[in-house]
């Protein structure tokens, strides 16, 4: 083979990515992470610009640093200068970065997760502003130390926070395309230009310094928004979603310290979620709530169960699911003692925490009582470890026909005694059940109705006797599913 022809393969070989369609090109750098992109550029010459038309912009410690969090050469927690230093190396990579990508195709998503705060500010909106102006449909900041750097517990001496405007996403001489808007561990300042943000349907703030005002101004510039969710807002003291303006699907609200009122609506609500210490709440701007999580913490956490079980099953007319977690167990239930009627509840998710073998089953007995037209039931125990050594006689409990209640399931059953009993009371009292589950893994509910289960193991295994006891006392009718 001759030189000549030997140099026109070689070239024929390098350049035939170049030669390759522009919409494939785009699907191939679009699979590809954000750092495996950038590393195209090396490929060929026609390909040194080809990363950015990349729709996802992902900056983060491991793609920008290389840093993983809890890597073994991370294992040793940064001082202040050393993070500061890391603070600047990271800022310059994706100024250097976005200042590229701005000669790219359209952005769909920017999410940034790195320990910044106030000193940074410009840096960050101008990144957010580019995004914004290409057409971003995701804005994710998270700014939270965890997500840089080991935390030590170590208070970190005169940081600001980047304070998050909406201004940055009002721009009049660019169509808002923005859908999903997340902040963590930011300042929040919005500016009242009702339907500004028109495009939004879901936002998650997370340790936002956001009050009241500026939450209700928020939510006034994004009219469109379905689900919003509030996570460790420490300035946030009394909520009012009744505005008819609002279109809200789904409200979350998780641990807000200082939390004392919510008035819940608007009439387009459907679900609630809500974790914390009882507040005042007010359903009447509420009239299509269906479902509800609810999950008590404090001194008044039973107080919470109390009302959950009797004033908020009946102050919500269209409630039809009801998850509710009990920690420090169901021994004593302040319940009312005059027999309720909820004809509305067709769904009960109980988490027992924990469930001890003294329990009385008082609650068991009042939810048969009460909630009468419930057609599935699901029971979350957590029973402890250890079975203490109590002489418990067999309880005596009253007999309560349900004859609605066609599903049950129970999770985190190991087949103690009690949780033996209580079974039992169940099957012989759901005179319609048609389908029992009994799971020994333990399920934890996250949110917006997702799920964690224990993974199976040899500890989380029903006895082999208790399962022979099942199978003899569940009838033929009943579809029985022992995992």
């Amino acid at each position: 083979m001759g030189l000549h022809q030997k140099s026109t393969r070689t070239t024929a070989t390098k350049d035939f990515l170049g030669v390759l369609p522009d919409g494939i090109l785009s699907k191939i750098i679009s699979r590809l992470t954000l750092k495996e992109a950038v590393r195209t550029s090396i490929l060929s010459k026609s390909w040194r610009a080809i990363w950015t038309s990349h729709p996802c912009l992902l900056f983060d410690s491991a793609s920008i640093l290389g840093n993983k969090i809890h890597s073994k050469s991370m294992s040793c927690c940064f001082g202040e200068p050393d993070r500061q230093l890391q603070r600047l190396h990271f800022v310059e990579k994706v100024d250097h970065l976005m200042h590229q990508r701005r000669r790219g195709l359209r952005i769909d998503s920017l999410a940034i997760h790195f320990h910044l705060g106030k000193e940074f500010a410009s840096h960050i909106s101008e990144w957010i502003e580019c995004a914004f102006a290409k057409g971003a449909e995701i804005i994710d900041l998270d700014l939270s130390e965890s997500c840089s750097f080991k935390v030590d517990n170590v208070p970190l001496a005169e940081f600001e926070r980047y304070t998050f405007s909406c201004s940055l996403l009002a721009s009049p001489n660019v169509r808002c395309t923005l859908k999903h808007l997340r902040l963590t561990c930011c300042n929040f300042d919005s500016v009242p230009t009702p339907g500004s943000l028109a495009s939004l349907t879901t936002a998650e703030l997370r340790d936002v310094n956001i009050s009241d005002q500026q939450l209700e101004n928020f939510l006034l510039t994004c009219l469109r928004l379905e689900n919003l969710s509030l996570l460790a807002c420490t300035n946030l003291v009394k909520l009012k979603f009744s505005c008819p303006k609002f279109r809200l699907k789904i409200l979350s609200i998780q641990n807000c310290p200082r939390l004392d009122s919510i008035e819940l609506g608007p009439e387009s609500l459907t679900t609630f979620e809500y974790t914390g210490e009882l507040a005042t709440f007010s359903f009447k701007y509420a009239p299509r709530l269906t479902d509800m999580y609810l999950s008590f913490t404090g001194h008044n956490r039973q107080d919470g169960v109390s009302s959950a079980l009797s004033r908020f099953a009946c102050d919500i007319p269209h409630l039809r699911t009801l998850n509710l977690v009990s920690v420090l167990g169901m021994k004593t239930p302040e319940l009312p003692d005059k027999v309720l009627n909820f004809t509305n509840v067709q769904e009960l998710i109980l988490t027992v925490f924990p469930f001890h073998d003294e329990d009385k089953f008082d609650w068991i007995i009042y939810v048969l009582k009460t909630f009468t037209s419930l057609r599935s039931l699901q029971l979350n125990l957590f029973s402890p470890s250890y079975i203490r050594k109590s002489n418990i006689s067999p309880r005596q409990l009253p007999e309560c026909t349900h004859r609605h209640l066609t599903k049950l399931e129970i999770n985190g059953f190991y087949g103690s005694p009690h949780e033996i009993e209580l079974l039992e009371y169940l099957l012989d009292n759901l005179v319609e059940l048609g389908v029992l589950f009994i799971n020994p893994c333990r399920k934890i509910y996250k949110r917006f109705n997702r799920w964690d289960s224990e993974v199976a193991s040899n500890s989380h295994k029903i006895r082999p006797e208790v399962v022979e006891w099942i199978h003899d006392n569940v009838s033929p009718t009943i579809q029985l599913h022992v995992l």
